[in-house]
């Protein structure tokens, strides 16, 4: 499995606050497949697409005119990441309320700081979801659209125009749909360090499978029985150091991805679909890129657009007092290629 490092992924900034902190561990499914980040101090993200020719040189007869190769030229896009903005006032009340960690006798400055603390950290946490969100739905559905409150749409559909062919069609038998998926893959240039994203449903069922089975035994996998490692991961690798997809000579990662979140009505929802698979590569190019965001500094009024993963301020009120800590992200996930994901279900 390719390695999930454990480097700080956020500094975030504050006009009156500045923490430095690791993002949740659900960020290892972004560092695996969206290891790329680059920050902008601008509102509109500006990104070339160039397409690769896979077509072979050709010869050319002793004496003769070169060949004439035609020059397929890229697109140039831009992209206006969509905003994640969150705050929480720390009022009167919250402010005398008990910290949990802290002695009840804890000075109010200590109180105080250690709730705003735990804030920050559930910003972190909540904004972390929803950019996990827009990635698995780019990977499954090569769209994404933002939801604000309710559920309500926010603004227009990101849509990567991702081949009708990379969505395979749901049949029941996994080891099948992983075939599917690998050749859909080759199709579109596809090659080297295979990873198979597969949910909980589909995990189940290659481990019932006999085909499956009897592959892991051909390659003396553990007498045809997956290992599950990497548990303090909300990614689980299956087999250590990949398996052979039966029936194709190529060899892929199994991992699986359990993860769900709380919907506004307090269902558990899980990130993926426990029927689906997601194929891909780990060469495949993916950047996290984010927007600049815009800031107004509260004890001088000055304005500016600040760059970086994730931006808290704080700033207050008067009369009932608070204390507002604010944090913000604007996130839109690129794939170099979109037709370099394949998605496909089991029924």
């Amino acid at each position: 499995m390719p390695g999930i490092s454990d480097n700080t992924l956020t500094l975030t900034r504050a006009i009156k606050l500045v923490f430095q902190q690791t993002r949740p561990a659900l960020a290892d499914f972004l560092r695996l497949f969206w290891p790329t980040v680059k920050t902008y101090d601008t509102a509109e993200i500006p990104a070339d697409n160039i397409i690769v020719s896979r077509k072979l040189a050709r010869y050319r007869e002793t004496g003769g005119a070169s060949n004439i190769f035609a020059y397929v030229p890229g697109k140039g896009l831009v992209y206006d990441p969509p905003a994640l903005d969150e705050s929480t006032p720390i009022t009167e009340e919250l402010a005398r309320a008990v910290t949990a960690g802290l002695e009840s006798g804890a000075p109010a400055q200590q109180q105080i700081l250690q709730k705003v603390a735990e804030i920050q950290a559930d910003h972190d946490y909540i904004i972390t979801s929803a950019i996990v969100k827009q990635a698995v739905d780019i990977m499954t559905f090569g769209t994404f659209q933002p939801k604000g409150k309710n559920g309500v749409n926010i603004g227009g559909v990101f849509n990567y125009n991702r081949d009708p062919a990379n969505t395979i069609a749901a049949a029941a038998d996994p080891v099948e749909q992983l075939q599917a998926a690998y050749d859909q893959a080759k199709v579109k240039g596809l090659s080297g360090n295979f990873i198979a994203l597969v949910g909980a449903d589909v995990l189940s069922a290659l481990e019932t499978n006999p085909d499956f089975q009897e592959a892991l035994k051909l390659q003396g996998l553990n007498a045809g029985h997956s290992r599950l490692v990497g548990e303090n991961s909300v990614l689980a690798d299956i087999i250590p150091g990949g398996f052979k997809i039966p029936g194709r000579a190529a060899r892929a990662n199994l991992i699986a991805f359990d993860e769900s979140y709380e919907d506004e009505s307090g269902t558990l929802v899980p990130y993926m679909n426990p029927k689906g698979i997601i194929f891909t590569s780990g060469n495949a190019q993916r950047v996290q890129a984010y927007g600049g965001v815009f800031i107004v500094n509260a004890s001088n009024g000055q304005a500016r657009m600040e760059r970086g993963e994730l931006i808290s301020d704080a700033f207050w009120r008067k009369d009932p007092d608070s204390y507002i800590l604010r944090s913000q992200s604007r996130p839109v996930l690129v794939p170099g290629d979109i037709d370099q994901i394949v998605y496909a279900e089991i029924t």
